[in-house]
């Protein structure tokens, strides 16, 4: 096997040699990430129009995130790997192409089969943004890598600010076709920009990465979900023998994948890490952090749309309201983690989140102050703004809670950590809509899942005593990562 060609320089890796230089190719990365999440919580807010315009049921609406999402839980594990032996230019300009190419086919969908297929495609390059990008940005910053990282990453919900205002405001005056066209121009300026300033990539090594495992696991999560749709769209072929078969399938493939990543040599989840009593119950708050957050978040601009009857905009903004307070209890915690250790705020959050799902299933108006009853946009707004809050409490210390156990493994741990995420948000999300396909009435349908989300929660919280406390390794170390 060749050598691979030894590592750029920090100082030389950007075109002209300057360190300006690195500034620049910064936030033309950030840039490309905040498209890839704005875009995300822009279709969050489409959901209620798409469906109308494009005359499909709910339940296969609903694949227009869960495609999305399931190629991510593919991708973002296999895309840093491939990143570090074929090339970090080449394969964040390839991720560009694939993203702005999916846009375009998105917003040329003529039905919702070929929107989700378009979705898929999408996400191949959108799944690839961080990790390839965040490689490049480590490279060039190596002397302050962790700050600069953490910077990085909070571009992510910043994403999540200005994408549901956006997109609201763009549903309410023009075609849901935009949401997706608005992409193109940006991916062109990212490529052009990551071209000029980047140094080509040398040889691409050969290598080995685990496609097979990735496909095998996508398959069987893809079975799953389908069969929920079935069930969703017709609850009568829940006595139909291919309904069942779909579940077989999916368990069987999934057997398949945990026997083939013990054989592989470069598995795409490595089942050791597994093994460890501490790291499966990390893994499992991360399945549930992801069907709570990924799943259920998702569907707060069409609840507010269809049961509350507000428009686009309006229902887009709650989501806003929900990255608002996250950002800035993330920032708060992050900063006092050394003092707090993990436990404290991961169960303050669970138990935040709890409270405000509650919320939204028994108390969907507003109290009565002063003798006037809150508007329900601002009661909502503030619960979901709880929500935030939560979620700003419990992301810090879960993301480094498993990393401080082997830091040497970090980008193993981190990739693990996102597939388990992506996948709470995958089945969450197809959940959701199996339950909602069962009430005519969806506000009887979204309590229940508000409630069912919150006991969840509530269940889950006393697992947290087993997660490291990690104040003696902050103390030691200092090590974040956001």
């Amino acid at each position: 096997m060749p050598k691979r060609a030894p590592d750029v320089p920090a100082e030389k890796a950007i075109n002209g040699g300057g360190r300006h230089h690195r500034y620049v190719f910064f936030a033309v990365a950030s840039l490309a990430l905040f498209m890839s999440s704005a875009g995300a919580t822009i279709v969050a807010t489409a959901l209620p129009v798409i469906e109308h315009n494009l005359q499909a049921d709910l339940v296969w609406t609903g694949w227009i995130i869960t495609a999305y999402q399931l190629v991510l839980l593919t991708t973002m594990p296999l895309v840093g790997r491939i990143s570090d032996e074929w090339g970090r230019k080449r394969v964040f300009m390839g991720c560009v192409i694939i993203f702005t190419l999916g846009s375009l086919f998105c917003a040329l969908s003529p039905n919702i089969f070929w929107l989700i297929a378009a979705r898929f495609f999408q996400a191949l390059g959108g799944g690839g943004f961080m990790p390839s990008a965040m490689g490049i940005v480590g490279d060039h910053f190596a002397e302050d890598r962790a700050r600069a990282i953490g910077l990085f990453t909070s571009v992510f919900p910043l994403g999540g600010i200005v994408g549901p205002a956006l997109g609201g405001w763009l549903l309410d005056y023009t075609p849901w076709h935009t949401i997706f066209l608005i992409n193109i121009p940006v991916g062109v300026v990212v490529l052009i920009l990551s071209h000029l300033l980047l140094e080509p990539d040398p040889a691409a090594r050969r290598t080995r990465v685990d496609l097979p495992g990735a496909s095998l696991f996508a398959v069987s999560i893809l079975f799953l979900m389908y069969f929920l749709t079935r069930i969703g769209e017709n609850p009568a072929v829940v006595f139909s023998g291919v309904t069942w078969i779909l579940l077989a399938l999916g368990i069987l493939l999934l057997l398949a994948f945990l026997r083939w990543e013990k054989r592989v040599e470069s598995p795409v989840l490595e089942l050791s890490l597994l093994k460890n009593p501490t790291f499966a119950v990390i893994n499992g708050l991360n399945l549930l952090y992801g069907a709570c957050i990924l799943g259920m978040m998702a569907f707060i601009p069409y609840y507010a749309q269809l049961v509350y009857g507000m428009s686009s905009l309006a229902g887009g903004s709650l989501l806003t309201a929900r990255a608002l307070g996250m950002i800035g209890m993330s920032a708060l915690v992050s900063m006092i983690l050394n003092r707090t250790g993990y436990r404290l705020p991961m169960t303050a959050g669970f138990l935040v989140l709890a409270a405000s799902t509650l919320g939204l299933a028994f108390l969907p108006h507003g109290p009565v102050i002063g003798g006037r009853a809150l508007a329900d946009y601002w009661w909502l707004a503030f619960l979901v703004f709880v929500s935030g809050v939560g979620v700003g409490l419990a992301s810090p210390p879960s993301n480094n809670a498993a990393i401080e156990l082997m830091p040497e493994k970090i980008a193993a741990i981190s990739g693990l950590r996102g597939m388990f995420r992506q996948a709470g948000g995958v089945l969450g999300t197809s959940l959701i809509l199996l339950i909602l396909s069962f009430y005519p009435d969806k506000s009887v349908g979204f309590r229940v899942i508000f409630t069912g989300m919150a006991v969840f929660l509530l269940a889950a919280a006393p697992f947290i005593k087993k997660v490291p406390d990690g104040r003696g390794c902050l103390k030691k170390e200092n090590r974040l990562v956001d």
